[in-house]
């Protein structure tokens, strides 16, 4: 699936199969905690990347691996239980994805939205 990577100060938002209409978010701090590191995101204000799956946790844990390729210290999915990390909350198109019928196996679809909020810590 092809989703894109739009990053604001609490909360990095992830569109699934956008229709190429990105609103980007606003923020009072000219540095956003979350930030997608790659030329394109500097240009456009957001990154386009595929995803291989269909899942939450295949999203998740591609856009881990694109940000840690680039040096960013962002992993949600626990590389020791393959579980959500204890200090990221998950939402897909408003709803915790704790509350969702198969958790972080929930099949994406167009036009899903999934906004990620990240504590500091970097726990499993």
């Amino acid at each position: 699936m092809r989703v894109a990577i739009v990053p604001h100060f609490e909360q990095l938002r992830v569109l699934v199969n956008y229709d190429g209409q990105v609103t980007l978010g606003t923020s009072s701090s000219s540095l956003p905690a979350f930030y997608a590191p790659w030329p394109d995101a500097k240009e456009k204000g957001f990154a386009a990347i595929d995803v291989e799956g269909d899942t939450l946790r295949a999203l998740l844990a591609e856009v881990g691996s694109r940000y840690k390729q680039a040096g960013v210290d962002f992993e949600p999915i626990c590389p020791i239980t393959r579980e959500l990390k204890l200090d990221y909350d998950v939402f897909v198109n408003g709803k915790n994805f704790v509350l969702l019928n198969h958790g972080l196996e929930v099949k994406l679809k167009d036009g899903d939205e999934v906004k990620i909020l990240a504590d500091t810590l970097g726990h499993c």
